[in-house]
C-alpha cells in the first residue's frame, strides 16, 4: 500500500511540474522566449530559442517585429511588455 501511494505522490508532483513549463523549458523541450533588453518608450527585445518538440515561438500575434536570428535564437522588438504565458504559444 506505501508503494502506491508513493508512486502516486510522484506522479502528482510530475503531472504538476510539467503543467509548469519550466522543467520542459529547462529541458529544451518546447521554445520559449525571453526578455533581454527594454526601451525607454517601454518596448521590449525579446529573444526566442527553439524546443526539440514545439520549435521556435512566434510572436507576431502579440504585434511583436521579427528582426531576425542570432545564432540559434529568433530577436523580436514588442511595442509593449509581454507577461511570460503570452509567450508560450
Amino acid at each position: 500500500m506505501l508503494r502506491i501511494v508513493a508512486i502516486g505522490t510522484v506522479l502528482i508532483a510530475l503531472m504538476i511540474s510539467v503543467k509548469d513549463h519550466r522543467l520542459l523549458e529547462r529541458a529544451h523541450l518546447i521554445g520559449f522566449c525571453s526578455t533581454y533588453a527594454q526601451s525607454a518608450d517601454g518596448s521590449e527585445w525579446r529573444s526566442c530559442v527553439p524546443g526539440r518538440l514545439s520549435g521556435r515561438p512566434g510572436l507576431e500575434f502579440n504585434s511583436c517585429t521579427d528582426f531576425g536570428r542570432r545564432g540559434n535564437e529568433e530577436v523580436w522588438n514588442c511595442p509593449a511588455p509581454l507577461d511570460n504565458k503570452a509567450s508560450q504559444q
